[in-house]
């Protein structure tokens, strides 16, 4: 039986562990608090100020300052051994033009009557491409003599005159032909005319 006014130990144990946490966290506060260390202020003088940079305004051009540059380019040098490029725009007639040489080969549809020189690496290629139903001509080239790569396309006729222009930088240097086909408005053909020419 309990006595009144005796603290029985058994009865306060059970309580006693709730002090250690509370114990243990008040210590964890005062270790905290008095290993924190202040920084000594900076003193901060006129010598420590670092200089603010001010802008400095831009002068504006002179009028006519674009009036002393030069926008044309200059000429690219030419290179030893190889002839100058001319205009790529286009195998304009040659001061000089020289007849190229070509075989034919077949021609019963129109004809390929001459080939000269134009600007340095041009061909001018003439003749004439007429049909009574014409829809269009072509020209087309060939390294085999059966994969063909058109060259050119027109619609009008031509009686006896230029029929193209042909760069011969664009193909590798060799033996090649060269044909003439006229299609008319119903899709047939004659058999072309066909030569062969040699870009060497």
């Amino acid at each position: 039986m309990r006595q009144l006014g005796i603290i029985n130990r058994t009865t306060l144990r059970p309580r006693a562990w709730l002090l250690w946490p509370l114990t243990f966290a008040l210590v964890l506060l005062v270790s905290a608090a008095s290993g924190v260390t202040r920084v000594p202020p900076v003193a901060v003088g006129p010598a420590t100020l670092a200089a603010v940079a001010t802008p400095t305004p831009t002068a504006s051009p002179a009028g006519g300052w674009w009036a002393t540059v030069s926008l044309t380019p200059a000429p690219l040098p030419g290179l030893p051994g190889l002839p100058a490029l001319g205009s790529m725009g286009g195998s304009g007639a040659s001061s000089n033009p020289t007849p190229v040489a070509f075989t034919p080969l077949a021609c019963a549809g129109g004809q390929i009557t001459r080939i000269v020189t134009g600007d340095p690496g041009w061909w001018n290629v003439y003749g004439a491409a007429t049909a009574a139903n014409l829809d269009y001509w072509k020209m087309e080239l060939s390294a085999d003599g059966q994969h063909w790569t058109l060259l050119y396309r027109q619609n009008a006729p031509v009686q006896d005159g230029k029929l193209m222009a042909f760069n011969i930088r664009t193909v590798p240097r060799g033996v090649y032909q060269l044909r003439l086909l006229i299609v008319d408005r119903t899709g047939n053909y004659t058999d072309p005319c066909t030569i062969q020419i040699a870009t060497n």
